[in-house]
């Protein structure tokens, strides 16, 4: 008689902290370009370049933008993806 096999379920969790300071550049790791870069506000993107939060959304949606949302619930969305496009 054959022995049971045994299953496993190996989870893993990762967590990332964000500290936002005012006039500090803030940068985190965008898992689309796979290096650290600078990650932007909805609010600073909407400032520095006029673009409705509505079409950044529509942006991220269609993966035109990478994001993040941070553990606190606040997207944040890569620099360099946002260069490409505006």
């Amino acid at each position: 008689m054959p022995e049971k096999a045994k299953k496993y379920l190996i989870t893993a969790e990762s967590r990332e902290i964000f500290i936002l300071r005012k006039n500090k550049s803030v940068r985190g790791y965008c898992v689309e370009c796979r290096t650290e870069v600078e990650m932007l506000t909805l609010d600073a993107i909407t400032t520095q370049h006029g673009t409705p939060t509505r079409e950044i959304f529509r942006l991220i949606e269609q993966n035109l933008l990478h994001s993040i949302e941070t553990e606190s619930g606040h997207l944040m969305v890569c620099r360099n993806s946002l260069g490409k496009i505006m």
